[in-house]
């Protein structure tokens, strides 16, 4: 069990411009106000403050239950968004994720603190992670090749969903 053994990833991580950590309770408000946003939409959102809370509480508990999830992103102290390792109950496998907060888009950071997981479920033994993308998101595609995934096919249970697989041994593009 995950709460006796302690987390399976290390709880926190550092990039050259970021660093990742064990989501805290003082986390929930940046959280909420990303899935009140129409910038959720291809996260599940958006959703009521009720939801948003539910979905954060699970965020948590994953790493008290499992040893490992999300990590909230912080640059120079402020959350921007989550990135990480998610393996919840009735998922097939294990997605490396990545949400940016509003403003916080197309300066690299979710490309870079992904980078800083990618290697995790292969650490644990686990397959080639993959990611799940909304079909609209180019900009969440673009971020899956920049690590070396690829598409992979449409997801049965979740059609507006594609799967992009991540390759054990792939380095990342340039």
């Amino acid at each position: 069990m995950a709460d006796i053994l302690g987390p399976l990833i290390p709880e926190r991580l550092r990039t050259q411009r970021l660093m990742l950590r064990r989501p805290e309770p003082c986390d929930l408000e940046p959280y909420i106000g990303f899935y009140a946003s129409k910038r959720s939409a291809m996260a599940l959102g958006p959703m009521d403050r009720p939801e948003a809370f539910k979905l954060y509480c699970v965020e948590m508990a994953l790493w008290d239950i499992k040893g490992f999830g999300n990590y909230t992103l912080l640059r120079h102290k402020v959350p921007i968004g989550l990135v990480g390792v998610r393996y919840p109950e009735g998922w097939d496998e294990a997605e490396i994720g990545w949400l940016r907060w509003e403003g916080h888009e197309g300066r690299g950071y979710a490309t870079e603190a992904a980078m800083a997981v990618r290697g995790l479920p292969e650490d644990l033994g686990w397959p080639p992670p993959v990611s799940y993308i909304d079909p609209a998101n180019h900009r969440s595609k673009a971020v899956a090749r920049r690590l070396g995934a690829r598409f992979e096919r449409h997801h049965p249970r979740w059609p507006d969903t594609e799967i992009w697989r991540h390759r054990a041994g792939v380095a990342p593009a340039p």
